[in-house]
C-alpha cells in the first residue's frame, strides 16, 4: 500500500493517476481509493438509513445538518462512529484488497483524517478514546507514505482554476498546513515532497522515492 497525503489541490490525485499508469505498464495491479474520515462508503451508507431529510430539498438538508452538529451528543456519536468506521475501512477493507495482490494507492490516509477530525471536532479529545487507539492500531501501515507540500496561496489558486464548489478559505488552508507541518515534524510520513513545481517535476520526485 502506498499512501499520498497533503492539503486539497496539492497534486495528490494527479500524481496518483500517473503512478497507477506506471504500475499498469509494469503489469502490477493497483487500485486508487480516496477516503476521508466521516465520509467512507460504509458510513455514508449507514447515514442514509437514519437520515430524516431523505427526499428533501437543500433547505431540508441544511436543517438536518444543523440539527446534528448543533447537538453535542449527536456530534460526539457521529465522531465516534466515524473513527470506528475509519479503523475498519483502513484495517480490514484495505487488507482485503491487498490480499488479492492489488496495491492500494490511498488518496488521503490516516493522518489526513486525524487533522480533519481535529479541525471539525475541536471540542473533543478523541485521541484518548479507546476507539481511536483501536483505529490507530489496526490501520494498514503503508509500504511507502508520501506527503506533498504547497503554500496555502497556491492551493487556493489551483482551487480557483478547478472551480471547486465549496473551497476552503485561505485562512483555513494556512491552519491546515500548519497542522500538517507539525505532523511532518513527528515523522508521520516517510517522504516529504515539495509540490510547487510542474506535474512532471513532482512526478520525477515521486517515482524516485517509490523506486519505480
Amino acid at each position: 500500500m502506498i499512501s499520498f497525503s497533503g492539503i486539497d489541490c496539492g497534486g495528490k490525485s494527479t500524481q496518483i493517476e500517473k503512478v497507477k499508469l506506471t504500475l499498469d505498464a509494469k503489469g502490477k495491479k493497483s487500485r486508487v481509493i480516496h477516503s476521508r474520515g466521516g465520509y467512507t462508503p460504509m458510513l455514508e451508507w449507514f447515514k442514509t438509513l437514519i437520515r430524516s431529510d431523505k427526499g428533501g430539498n437543500d433547505q431540508d438538508h441544511a436543517q438536518y445538518r444543523e440539527s446534528v452538529h448543533g447537538n453535542p451528543k449527536k456530534r460526539k456519536l457521529l465522531l465516534w462512529l466515524s473513527v470506528l468506521d475509519l479503523g475498519l475501512y483502513y484495517g480490514v477493507w484495505f487488507r482485503l484488497v491487498e490480499l488479492f495482490g492489488t496495491t492500494v494507492l490511498a488518496d488521503r490516509y490516516f493522518w489526513d483524517s486525524l487533522i480533519d477530525f481535529r479541525m471539525k471536532y475541536p471540542e473533543f479529545d478523541f485521541e484518548k478514546w479507546l476507539v481511536w487507539k483501536f483505529a490507530r492500531a489496526i490501520h494498514l501501515k503503508p509500504k511507502y507514505s508520501v506527503i506533498y507540500t504547497i503554500p496555502a496561496e497556491l492551493s487556493m489558486y489551483r482551487s480557483t482554476l478547478k472551480d471547486e464548489p465549496w473551497p476552503e478559505p485561505v485562512e483555513v488552508r494556512r491552519d491546515r498546513i500548519e497542522r500538517y507541518m507539525k505532523e511532518i515534524e513527528l515523522g508521520r510520513w516517510q517522504h516529504v515532497i515539495d509540490a510547487t513545481g510542474t506535474i512532471d517535476e513532482v512526478y520525477a520526485k515521486t517515482i524516485k522515492v517509490l523506486g519505480l
